[in-house]
């Protein structure tokens, strides 16, 4: 059913390219509408900032645009989009290798219940986000694309340009070692609070 449903995409999208390339530029407004939504997703998630990722979503779109001559049509549109995105994501992310840091002084604690399950649910989230940038790239990506896009192996493996053994490969050790840059934070975090607060 599944697979049905994916090879109707893949028609759709091959119907649309072609109403482009005859000059039909509402044909491929279809095409952004249709991806625009999970690509901005992943871009976000690749170089955490909102601006960043909606630039690059942009460019995604007009590389794509552009050199929609150059698509072989031997993978899917989806795949070949993916690609240029993850691609240029690549570059932003070794050009601003550092992650964005939050001031515990600039953040004003109101007298609510709340706010410091906010604020520590807010430190699990930058401790991961660190976490991810201690990943080799490949691991990272496939990371990315198997657990926040849902995508299958070998859905991974063609944006990946790799075998499906070989994006199996790459999420598990992303797994392994990111449980344990995780579990090295927490011991830090855990041997670095104040003594003497036991109950």
């Amino acid at each position: 059913m599944y697979e049905k449903a994916e090879h109707s995409g893949m028609d759709q999208d091959l119907d649309l390219i072609t109403r482009t390339a005859g000059g039909e530029r509402e044909a491929f407004n279809e095409l952004v509408l249709k991806y625009q939504k999970p690509l901005y997703s992943l871009l976000y998630r690749m170089v955490s900032n909102h601006e960043d990722a909606a630039d690059l979503l942009q460019k995604t779109f007009v590389k794509a645009f552009t050199g929609l001559a150059g698509f072989e049509r031997r993978s899917s549109f989806k795949t070949w989009l993916y690609q240029i995105a993850i691609n240029l994501a690549k570059n932003v992310y070794r050009d601003r290798s550092r992650v964005e840091q939050v001031n515990i002084d600039d953040v004003v604690i109101k007298r609510e219940p709340r706010t410091l399950d906010v604020l520590i649910a807010k430190e699990s989230r930058q401790r991961l986000r660190e976490a991810l940038t201690g990943l080799p790239e490949k691991q990272r990506i496939t990371l990315l694309l198997r657990i926040q896009e849902n995508k299958k192996f070998d859905e991974i493996a063609g944006i990946m340009k790799c075998s499906t053994g070989t994006a199996k490969a790459n999420y598990h050790h992303a797994v392994q070692k990111l449980k344990k840059i995780m579990g090295e934070e927490l011991e830090k975090t855990e041997t670095t609070s104040p003594a003497g607060t036991g109950e």
